[in-house]
């Protein structure tokens, strides 16, 4: 209802519609909890209120990016301690052969074969559906196929077939070429691992961002070591995978006929073992190395929660309203709009429900 030409009532009329924007205003404020339906409503708080949920939303991606590589690191961590749980026991078992006869090495052969399958096994270990050894490819198993039908293995098996007395220092020799071989006819991994570890295709370790241009490698391979020094051991191959694989394989193969052979039996078995303890010596770096880098990517991952949770708290700051500071002005303004409206109609001699009608 328009009224006009009463200075007074004209004056409480206005209040009163001010009194309702503010009552609705601060009812939304209520319900809500936001001081603002838009950044325009902060004013000049608005800038800064932009600025501060980026950083927000910065700090949440870092946290949850580096929570993913924590829980990628852990699983590693799980394979690498079996892995050194294979190389320490193969290690101290076939150290048991020098001196032992031939039904001795027939039955550490059928034990060296499954443990074989199983380090083959975790080489090719994923997580979230990636492979955790395959470097930058992480579709593809590293080794593919069964490792007893690789070349590696199979000409491992010749190669022992075919030593003769006198033969165990060459022989010796031969294994560990034949361990450390990139030929695709010998090693059992993949062409990609292959090819990367020849240095034919850039493969960098896998990394994750902990912070603006910083970032933390976490990666492993299966065919060369990461973050390990490659071993000068005359029995290995620079690698401690390779170690454990032809290693294992050596052991895998011999027999009644090599352990009649004597010292070239021995020779054999000593650069198996060399192999073990250098491809463990290996591992455990590796293991070493990743957990630091788990500790780093705590640290960072904690950092970011807790300066995340700061900059939330300066955003609340800065869009929300303290609810019981607004209900308490809320029910101020109802009081003070109620009473506009008995002043109106006692001005104007009308009923509240006339004046809104």
């Amino acid at each position: 209802m328009a009224v006009g030409g009463f200075p007074a009532l004209d004056r409480v009329t206005t209040l009163s519609g001010e009194l309702r924007a503010r009552l609705n205003e601060q009812m939304r404020q209520a319900a809500g909890g936001q001081r603002a339906d838009s950044y325009a409503g902060l004013g000049t708080d608005a800038r800064r209120a932009v600025d501060l949920r980026a950083e927000m939303s910065r700090r949440e991606v870092l946290t949850r990016t580096i929570a993913t590589a924590e829980s990628r690191a852990s699983a590693t961590q799980v394979t690498l301690k079996r892995l050194t749980a294979i190389a320490t026991d193969f290690a101290g078992s076939a150290n048991g052969l020098l001196g032992a006869n031939a039904a001795d090495a027939t039955l550490l052969a059928q034990s060296a074969r499954t443990a074989l399958q199983d380090v083959a096994g975790l080489l090719n270990d994923r997580y979230g559906g990636e492979a955790l050894f395959g470097g930058a490819d992480l579709t593809q198993s590293p080794v593919p196929g069964e490792i007893t039908k690789s070349g590696l293995f199979t000409q491992i098996r010749a190669t022992l077939q075919g030593m003769t007395a006198g033969s165990g220092a060459s022989t010796r020799t031969a294994l560990r070429e034949l361990g450390a071989s990139d030929d695709p006819a010998v090693t059992p991994f993949s062409a990609y691992a292959t090819a990367a570890a020849q240095g034919e295709i850039a493969d960098p370790r896998r990394s994750v961002p902990v912070e603006a241009g910083v970032t933390v490698e976490i990666g492993l391979y299966a065919n060369r070591n990461a973050a390990a020094y490659p071993s000068t051991a005359a029995d290995s191959t620079g690698s401690w995978s390779r170690d454990l694989l032809y290693g294992l394989s050596v052991l895998a193969n011999l027999g009644p006929d090599q352990a009649a052979l004597g010292e070239d039996f021995t020779q054999v078995v000593q650069g198996a073992i060399g192999a073990l303890r250098a491809g463990l010596s290996g591992v455990t770096e590796e293991a070493g190395a990743l957990g630091t880098t788990e500790r780093r990517l705590a640290d960072a991952r904690i950092h970011h929660e807790e300066v995340g949770a700061q900059v939330e708290q300066q955003v609340s700051a800065l869009e929300e309203v303290d609810l019981a500071e607004t209900i308490t002005r809320l029910q101020g303004t109802q009081a003070q709009l109620e009473a506009s409206y008995r002043v109106l109609a006692m001005l104007g001699n009308l009923s509240l429900t006339k004046f809104l009608s």
